[in-house]
């Protein structure tokens, strides 16, 4: 059995697998500590998200790996309208709120475009903050943890969004999130 860390909203919990533990078994025994169900949640390991049927030995999970967890932004509660597009949901993520958009009228081409830019500037710092870090060599855990967990919620909340075929937006979205990823990469190296 391989011991592992499961990082979800700046807590760790420990965890052992075996060599047939799935995504999907990761979210279902942190289900108690989280109180949501699977569906709700999205693992990262290495700074990208992974499939609930990815084993994780053929993923490349060793023996204290480490595996992040975050809210997926596509999952609406049992109940719950759909207060407005992927696009309020996206603002709403990377506002960090966790009321959702309920209640918010459909978005207009300019009210889309800055929420957009906003999401794309909220990156720039955590970049910089995770390029100071790096360059120090030698970050505390719960750094680490803090910067990989908002980065990958940033990550999610640009996959999220929808830039209807504009390919300027497109652009400046792969970027931002392979720079996430690259980033996500050198902190877990630390």
């Amino acid at each position: 059995a391989m011991k592992l860390t499961i990082a979800y909203k700046g807590k760790e919990h420990d965890f052992e697998s075996s060599d047939e533990t799935t995504v999907l078994d990761v979210k279902n025994a942190v289900r108690a500590a989280t109180q949501l169900p699977p569906e709700a949640l999205k693992v990262f390991f290495r700074g990208r998200p992974r499939q609930d049927t990815d084993k994780l030995l053929l993923i490349g999970v060793k023996q204290f790996s480490k595996l992040v967890l975050v809210g997926n932004p596509a999952y609406k509660r049992p109940g719950e309208e759909d207060g407005g597009g992927e696009e309020e949901r996206a603002g709403a993520i990377a506002s960090g709120s966790t009321a959702g958009a309920a209640g918010a009228g459909a978005a207009t081409p300019g009210a889309a475009k800055s929420k957009f830019d906003a999401l794309i500037d909220s990156v720039k710092p955590l970049l910089d903050e995770a390029a100071s870090a790096i360059e120090a060599g030698k970050v505390e855990v719960k750094v680490k943890l803090k910067l990989t967990e908002l980065l990958t919620q940033k990550m999610l909340a640009l996959d999220a969004f929808e830039v209807h075929g504009d390919s300027e937006k497109r652009e400046r979205r792969k970027k931002a999130l392979l720079q996430i990823e690259q980033t996500c990469t050198l902190i877990e190296n630390l």
